[in-house]
C-alpha cells in the first residue's frame, strides 16, 4: 500500500526544488526537473507564494524566502517566519506612503519582541535595533497587543517590567495606563507620542488572528515632528495594512 498523498508529495517535491535552487527557478525549469503538468505545478507556486513561502521576481523567478531558508518552516528555529515572510511587503509599501519606519511585532512574557522593519529613507528618521525588547506599558506596539491579549493576562503584561519613566511623557500609572489600553482595544489603535524615545512617535494597530486576539502589531514609527501634518494619512494607510496582513494569515 502507497502511503503518501500525490498532491502533499507535489508541494514538498517543489520546495526541496527550490531550496537547492539559491538563484531560483523559472516555471518551466520546475516543470522539467519535477516532471509536473504546467498548469498544476503554477498553481502550487501560485499558492506557495500567496502564503510567503517562495518569492517572485521581476523575470518571472520563483525562489524559496530566506527566512525558510535559513530557520525552517516555521515549525522549529523561527516560529514567526511565516508571519514575517507575509508582512515584508506589505510593510515595504507602507513605508513608501507614509515615508516612515514600519515595524512588526508579537508579545513575549517581557515585552514586544521586533521582528521586522522597513526602515525610512528620508535622512532624518526613526529607527531601533530588533534585538531590543519595547516594553508592554509605554509603547504603542506594546498598548495594543495588551489590549487585544486576554483580559486576564493584561495586568501581568502591564507588570512585565518595572514602570519607570523613560521620558517626562512617560504615563506609568496603572489606572491611567488601563484607561489607555481599554482605548486601544475599543479604537484598535494606539498612538503614544514620545513616551518611549524623545523625539519619536508610535502608532500602532493590531493584526487580528481568527479568534479575535492579536497575532502581532504593526507600527509605525514616526518622527514627532512631522506626525501631526500626516496624522490621518499615517492612521488610514496603517489600518489598511493591519487588516490585509491579518487576511492573509487567516485565509492563505
Amino acid at each position: 500500500m502507497n502511503a503518501t498523498v500525490p498532491s502533499a508529495a507535489r508541494v514538498l517535491d517543489l520546495l526541496e526544488f527550490l531550496a537547492g535552487r539559491p538563484g531560483g527557478a523559472s516555471l518551466s525549469e520546475a516543470v522539467a526537473a519535477l516532471a509536473l503538468p504546467k498548469s498544476s505545478t503554477l498553481l502550487l507556486l501560485r499558492t506557495l507564494l500567496a502564503r510567503g513561502y517562495v518569492l517572485r521576481d521581476s523575470a518571472d523567478r520563483y525562489r524559496l524566502h530566506a527566512l525558510f531558508r535559513e530557520h525552517g518552516f516555521g515549525w522549529g528555529g523561527h516560529r514567526h517566519a511565516r508571519l514575517v515572510a507575509l508582512a515584508e511587503p506589505l510593510m515595504a509599501r507602507l513605508r513608501d506612503t507614509v515615508e516612515e519606519t514600519v515595524l512588526l511585532g508579537v508579545a513575549e512574557a517581557q515585552g514586544v519582541r521586533l521582528l521586522a522593519k522597513a526602515v525610512a529613507l528620508a535622512d532624518l528618521r526613526y529607527d531601533v535595533e530588533l534585538s531590543r525588547p519595547s516594553p508592554f506599558y509605554c509603547t504603542a506596539m506594546g498598548r495594543v497587543l495588551t489590549a487585544f491579549a486576554p483580559e486576564s493576562a493584561q495586568a501581568a503584561m502591564l507588570d512585565a517590567v518595572p514602570r519607570v519613566a523613560m521620558t517626562p511623557a512617560t504615563v506609568t500609572d496603572l489606572a491611567a495606563l488601563r484607561a489607555m489600553v481599554a482605548a486601544a482595544r475599543a479604537d484598535s489603535l494606539a498612538i503614544v507620542e514620545e513616551e518611549w524615545v524623545l523625539g519619536g512617535t508610535g502608532i500602532a494597530v493590531p493584526v487580528l488572528g481568527a479568534d479575535g486576539m492579536a497575532v502581532a502589531t504593526l507600527d509605525v514609527g514616526c518622527v514627532t515632528t512631522r506626525f501631526h501634518a500626516k496624522r490621518g494619512r499615517i492612521v488610514a494607510a496603517l489600518r489598511e495594512t493591519g487588516q490585509a496582513l491579518g487576511a492573509l494569515l487567516r485565509t492563505s
